[in-house]
């Protein structure tokens, strides 16, 4: 089979950039850049206001470090980061996972055995399915409260308790 590679970066004010194909990537900088990047092993990353990031596709990776940036992942295995202020990290997919370290960010992982961890001043949202792919439990929680720890990794149990994994 042949390999596709794709790299694109798009900067300055309100830049986007795109990636598709087989382990892509691409990266947008400054105000209101967006990147997305799809297809196996892709990775999007979004700096500056207002930034956005996502990775489609086996094992994306997206970073959003801007303000009230966004980073998803709904990939198999993909990562979210967001850490800039007021950002928010999804990850959908299989075993994904998401992480906020930035002031007053939320971490977000909704699919099958998904994972997600935050700093102080942070928020986590887990989703447990059953074997189906039904939602069986939901539970959100700031850093500080339940038991989360600031900068630990947890999923959701099958009693809808949260669970430490030291990942």
């Amino acid at each position: 089979m042949k390999e596709i590679k794709s790299n694109n970066t798009a900067t300055g004010e309100q830049g986007a950039a795109s990636a598709t194909g087989e382990q892509g990537a691409a990266s947008a900088t400054g105000e209101q850049g967006a990147a997305s990047a799809t297809g196996y092993q892709g990775a999007a990353s979004a700096t500056g206001y207002q930034g956005a990031a996502s990775a489609t596709g086996y094992q994306g990776t997206a970073s959003a470090t801007g303000y009230r940036g966004a980073a998803s992942a709904t990939g198999d295995r993909g990562a979210a980061s967001a850490t800039g202020y007021q950002g928010a990290a999804s990850a959908t997919g299989y075993q994904g996972a998401a992480s906020a370290t930035g002031m007053a960010s939320i971490a977000v992982s909704t699919g099958q055995y998904g994972c997600a961890q935050a700093a102080e001043g942070c928020a986590i949202c887990l989703v447990y399915r059953g074997k189906d792919g039904n939602i069986l439990h939901i539970r959100s929680s700031k850093v500080g409260d339940n038991g989360i720890k600031a900068n630990h990794w947890y999923t959701l149990g099958a009693d809808g308790e949260f669970i430490e994994n030291g990942i």
